[in-house]
C-alpha cells in the first residue's frame, strides 16, 4: 500500500467503544480495521500527546484530541522522513494549524466569525506553504451546479474576498474535472484544455491566473467543495505540493463536516423541542420547562396549569381545509403569546390543544393575567379565506402542587377537568379540577366496559309503551324504549348510560341493535296478523348523522319482511343544530326509503319551528312539560293547541307524551290531538308483559268516560 501524507482521521465513541472514519483517503482504517481498533483501545493517549504505532509494515504517528465527554478524535499520520518537513519548515506550521482546527471542533457551537477566521488563517497558511499568490475555499450548492467562494485570500494585497460564484452551466468541463480527480494540477492555464472555460471569464477577472492546483473537499455526503491554489505565473506543482494541499483540504473538510453535524444536531434538537407549525414549545419541551420552573418555586408558591382546546377545530378543517386549520392554530398561538408574554409558559401539545403554565396566588387564583383577558383575545374573529371565522374554546384548570407534583400530573388533571365538563356541554366550557372528577371518570370507565360487555352478552332489551288513538281509544302503535338488564344492578334506564354511549361511540352499536330488534318485532306482528301497528325508535344525534344509518336501514329492509312506513325514526330537536343541510338531506333519504321521521320533545328547543319550515318530517311529539298541567293551565293549553293546529295545517301527525290523567286525555281530545302516550294508558313493558296487556285491551278496550 503506497502511503501519501493524507492522514487517517477517526472519531471514537467512548460509550459504544467504536471508531468511525471521518477521513480515510488511503484506506488505512478500511484495510486494517481490526488491528487499529484493538491497538487504539489498549492505548491510553492523553489529549495532544503523540504515540508511534506500527500498522502492517508502516509506522504511524497517532495523536488524540478530546471533543466531548463521549467523543475523541484520533489522527494517524504516516511517518515519513522528518528531515523532509524540517527542511522546508512545514511540519510545525501544519501541526499548529491542525491543533487550532481541533480546538475549534471541540465546541458544541461554532460562530460564523470563528469559522471565517479559521478559513482565513488556513488560506494564509497554504499560500505560504505552497508559495502561491491566491488561495480560495469554495463550497458547492446542494445539486453541485454552483461553487460559492467562502474565502479567497490574495497574498500580494493581503485581502480576503468572498461571495464570488462559478456556475456549471458556464464551465461544465471544469466542474467535471474537480469532482472526478483527487487533485487538479494545472501548470499553464493557457494550454491546459481542462480549464479553458475559465480563461476569458474567471482567470481574466482575477488578474490573470496562470497556474492552479485544485483539491476537492470530501465530506461524508460526497464532494462538498474545492480548495483552490492559484498563481499569477506558470508554476509546476510537485507531489509534495499536492500532498500538502490534500492534507489541508482534509482539515477544511473536517471543519465543514463538524459544522454540518452541529447544524443537523441543532435542527434535530429544534424538532425535538419545538412545534414546527406554531414555533411554540412542544409537549416534550413543555414538560421539561414546567418541571424546571416547579423546582425553582418556594414552598407555598402555587401555579395554574390550563389545558385549552379549540372546540370546533375539526369542523373548520373539514369545511375550510387543512391550510385554514393551520392559520387558526397560528393565530391562536400568536394571541396566546400576546396575552401571556413572559408571565408564563405556552405549548401546543396536540391537534387543537394548548397548555399554559401560569402564575397564581396562595389561593390558587390566577394573578398578573386573567383567563377573561385571554378569552377576550381568543374570541375575536379570525379573517381566513376572505371571511370571519369565529372559534370558541374550552379549558380545564389544575393547581400545582395541590393537584399534581409534576408537570405531567398537572396536565392530566386539567384535562380531566375539561373532559368531565365537556360531557355536559360541547363548547365554551370552563372547569377547575376537583377530586370527585376522578371518581366520576372511574365510574364512567366501569360503565363503558360494562356497556361493551352488555352488548356482547345480550343484556339489553326493548320495552314497549302504547300509542293510543285519542278519539277511539284504539292502539295505533308503540314506542320502543331500550333498557339494560345489568346482572348486578338490575334494570338500568337509558338516562344513565346513553350519554356515555354517545361520548364513547358505543351508541352506534346500541342504535343498530335497537333497529334490528324493531324489525324483528314488526315482522313477528305481521306474521301474527297484527300488521297495522307502528313502532317508534329513538335514534341519537350522533347515530342519525352517521353515513352508515340509511345504508343499515336499507339492509334491514332487504332482510326482513317489514313495511318501512311502520317504523318511525324519532330524533330530538337539537339534531338540527349540528348540521342543517346534512340533517335535511338525511331526512329526505329516509323519506324516499319509506320511513317516517318524528321530532321528539317538540317545542323545547330554539329550532322547533325551523323543523316545520325546512325539514321533511311526518310527526311531532309534544313535550310532556306542556301536558303536565294542561287541564288547568291556559298557557299550556294555548301552546298545545297552537302546535296541534299548526301540525294539522301542515298535515303532520301529532303525539302528546306524558298523559297521566283522564283530565289530560279529555283536554287533548277537545284540542284535536290525534294520538296520546303516557302512564295513564300503560307504562313501558317488556314484550312478554305486552302480549298479556294486548289481550286484556282487546277484551276490555280503553274508553273515555
Amino acid at each position: 500500500m503506497e502511503l501519501h501524507h493524507a492522514p487517517c482521521i477517526l472519531l471514537f465513541n467512548k460509550q459504544n467503544q467504536s471508531f468511525s472514519p471521518i477521513n480515510d483517503r488511503n484506506k488505512i482504517f478500511e484495510n486494517y480495521h481490526t488491528t487499529i481498533t484493538s491497538k487504539l483501545l489498549t492505548l491510553e493517549i492523553d489529549s495532544g500527546a503523540e504515540v508511534e504505532l506500527m500498522i502492517g509494515e508502516k509506522l504511524f504517528e497517532v495523536t488524540s484530541t478530546h471533543l466531548s465527554n463521549n467523543e475523541s478524535l484520533y489522527v494517524l499520520l504516516p511517518y515519513i522522513e522528518k528531515g523532509l518537513f524540517e527542511a522546508i519548515e512545514m511540519e510545525k506550521t501544519l501541526r499548529d494549524q491542525q491543533q487550532r482546527l481541533f480546538e475549534l471542533a471541540k465546541a458544541n457551537k461554532i460562530s460564523k466569525a470563528e469559522i471565517q477566521s479559521m478559513l482565513r488563517e488556513i488560506c494564509e497558511t497554504i499560500s505560504i506553504l505552497l508559495n502561491c499568490d491566491r488561495v480560495g475555499i469554495w463550497i458547492f450548492n446542494d445539486d453541485k451546479t454552483i461553487l460559492t467562494c467562502r474565502n479567497l485570500y490574495d497574498r500580494q494585497s493581503h485581502k480576503h474576498l468572498l461571495g464570488v460564484e462559478l456556475h456549471s452551466s458556464v464551465m461544465p468541463r471544469y466542474f467535471q474535472e474537480i469532482v472526478k480527480n483527487r487533485s487538479l494540477a494545472v501548470t499553464d492555464t493557457e494550454t491546459d484544455l481542462r480549464v479553458q472555460e475559465l480563461q476569458d471569464g474567471y482567470f481574466h477577472q482575477m488578474g490573470g491566473i496562470k497556474s492552479l492546483l485544485d483539491v476537492p473537499l470530501i465530506l461524508s455526503k460526497g464532494i462538498g467543495g474545492v480548495l483552490c491554489c492559484e498563481s499569477f505565473s506558470v508554476k509546476p506543482w510537485s507531489e509534495l505540493n499536492q500532498t500538502i494541499a490534500g492534507m489541508l483540504a482534509d482539515m477544511v473538510s473536517f471543519i465543514f463536516e463538524r459544522l454540518n453535524w452541529i447544524e443537523e444536531e441543532g435542527k434535530m434538537l429544534e424538532l425535538a423541542y419545538t412545534d414546527p407549525l406554531t414555533g411554540l414549545s412542544n409537549h416534550h419541551a413543555f414538560l421539561e420547562q414546567v418541571n424546571a420552573k416547579m423546582r425553582e418555586l418556594k414552598p407555598g408558591e402555587k401555579r395554574l396549569m390550563v389545558y385549552l382546546q379549540l372546540d370546533q377545530f375539526n369542523s373548520i378543517q373539514d369545511v375550510l381545509g387543512y391550510s385554514s386549520g393551520d392559520e387558526v392554530l397560528l393565530t391562536t398561538a400568536r394571541r396566546l403569546q400576546d396575552s401571556i408574554q413572559s408571565k408564563g409558559l405556552i405549548s401546543r401539545i396536540g391537534f387543537g390543544h394548548f397548555a399554559l403554565f401560569l402564575p397564581a396566588n396562595s389561593e390558587g387564583e390566577m394573578k398578573c393575567i386573567s383567563m377573561e383577558e385571554i378569552a377576550k383575545r381568543l374570541h375575536a374573529p379570525m379573517f381566513i379565506q376572505g371571511q370571519d371565522v369565529y372559534v370558541t374554546h374550552s379549558f380545564g384548570v389544575s393547581i400545582y402542587p395541590d393537584h399534581g407534583k409534576d408537570a405531567n400530573k398537572c396536565i392530566q388533571m386539567a384535562q380531566v377537568a375539561l373532559n368531565t365538563a365537556k360531557k355536559k356541554h360541547a363548547r365554551s366550557v370552563q372547569a377547575r379540577f376537583t377530586e370527585d372528577m376522578i371518581n366520576m371518570l372511574e365510574d364512567d370507565l366501569l360503565v363503558e366496559m360494562n356497556l361493551r360487555k352488555g352488548l356482547d352478552s345480550n343484556e339489553f332489551e326493548l320495552y314497549y309503551q302504547p300509542k293510543i288513538n285519542s278519539f277511539t281509544g284504539d292502539i295505533i302503535g308503540f314506542e320502543a324504549l331500550i333498557r339494560w338488564n345489568h346482572p348486578e344492578k338490575g334494570l338500568i334506564p337509558p338516562l344513565e348510560f346513553i350519554s356515555l354511549a354517545e361520548s364513547t361511540g358505543l351508541i352506534m352499536a346500541i342504535g343498530e341493535w335497537v333497529i334490528v330488534q324493531a324489525f324483528i318485532q314488526l315482522e313477528k306482528w305481521k306474521d301474527n296478523g297484527e300488521q297495522d301497528y307502528t313502532l317508534s325508535i329513538n335514534i341519537s344525534p350522533r347515530h342519525f348523522l352517521h353515513s352508515r344509518l340509511n345504508r343499515f336501514l336499507k339492509e334491514c329492509l332487504d332482510e326482513y319482511e317489514v313495511n318501512p312506513s311502520q317504523l318511525v325514526i324519532e330524533i330530538t330537536e337539537n339534531v338540527a343544530m349540528e348540521d342543517f343541510e346534512k340533517v335535511k338531506n338525511k331526512m329526505t333519504e329516509l323519506q324516499k326509503l319509506g320511513f317516517s321521521v318524528s321530532i321528539d320533545d317538540f317545542g323545547t328547543g330554539f329550532s322547533a319551528f325551523q323543523y316545520l319550515q325546512h325539514f321533511p318530517i311526518q310527526e311531532i311529539k309534544i313535550d310532556r312539560k306542556f301536558i303536565r298541567d294542561i287541564a288547568n293551565n291556559e298557557v299550556s293549553k294555548g301552546i298545545a293547541k297552537t302546535i296541534i293546529d299548526l301540525a294539522s295545517l301542515l298535515k303532520l301527525n301529532v303525539v302528546s307524551e306524558g298523559v297521566e290523567t283522564i283530565e289530560q286525555w279529555r283536554t287533548l281530545k277537545k284540542l284535536g290531538c290525534p294520538q296520546l302516550q303516557g302512564f295513564y294508558f300503560s307504562k313501558p313493558m317488556p314484550i312478554n308483559e305486552l302480549q298479556t296487556w294486548l289481550t286484556n285491551h282487546q277484551q276490555d278496550g280503553l274508553t273515555l268516560h
